[in-house]
C-alpha cells in the first residue's frame, strides 16, 4: 500500500492501536449475539450464557489479535500455548478490574451505571491493548512462521 508520508507516519504510530479497536468492536458485538442466541433463542440461564459469550468472545479476541493486530507469526504448539494461557489470564484479571470498578463506583458510590460502564470498558480496552503489545505478544513478529 502507497501512502502519503504524513499517512505513513500516523498509521505506524497508531495503526496497530486502530486495528485493535475495530476487532474490539468485532468482539463486543460478537459477546452480545453470543448472549442474546444462548439466553433468549436456546433459554440458558443468564450466567451460563454469560460464561459462554464470554469464552467465545475471548477466543475470537485472541485469534484477531494474534493475527490482525499484534501480526504474530509463531504458531509453534509451546508459545502458542503460552500467548493464549496468557492471554486469558489477563483477559480475566482485566475482567475483575471491571467488575470491581463497576461496584464500587455502581453499588457503592451510586455514580451513573451506564457512564461508568463506558469508563470502565475504555479502561479496560486500553489495559487489555498493552497487555497484548506489552507482554502476550511482545515478541511475536520477530520469530519465523
Amino acid at each position: 500500500m502507497i501512502m502519503e508520508p504524513g499517512l505513513k507516519r500516523l498509521w505506524d504510530k497508531y495503526g496497530t492501536f486502530l486495528v485493535y479497536m475495530v476487532f474490539g468492536l468485532l468482539a463486543t458485538l460478537l459477546e452480545t449475539f453470543m448472549y442474546w442466541l444462548f439466553y433468549e433463542v436456546i433459554g440458558l440461564s443468564n450466567m451460563v450464557s454469560t460464561v459462554i459469550a464470554i469464552f467465545i468472545t475471548i477466543t475470537f479476541a485472541f485469534f484477531t489479535n494474534k493475527i490482525f493486530v499484534y501480526r504474530s507469526r509463531v504458531w509453534e504448539f509451546k508459545p502458542v500455548l503460552k500467548e493464549i494461557l496468557s492471554f486469558y489470564w489477563f483477559r480475566i484479571l482485566t475482567g475483575l478490574f471491571n467488575m470491581l470498578f463497576m461496584y464500587v463506583t455502581v453499588d457503592v458510590l451510586a455514580w451513573w451505571p451506564v457512564g461508568m460502564k463506558a469508563i470502565a470498558a475504555i479502561i479496560v480496552g486500553i489495559m487489555n491493548y498493552l497487555l497484548g503489545k506489552l507482554v502476550i505478544f511482545r515478541n511475536a513478529r520477530s520469530q519465523k512462521v
